[in-house]
């Protein structure tokens, strides 16, 4: 989930849905997956102690 592959479909929708280049989607798309990796993490962990 961190790293965003050219080859993932979600990254070519993301493109086509924002109407950015494929540059701009790169970036824009490893900083919404960095942020959800480090806002899960700590879900993860927390649940893995409740459960």
């Amino acid at each position: 989930m961190f790293l965003p592959h050219v080859s993932s479909n979600f990254f070519w929708m993301f493109q086509s849905l924002l109407g950015l280049s494929t540059r701009g989607t790169f970036k824009t798309h490893t900083v919404a997956m960095s942020l959800a990796s480090v806002i899960s993490l700590p879900i993860v962990l927390v649940l893995g102690l409740v459960v």
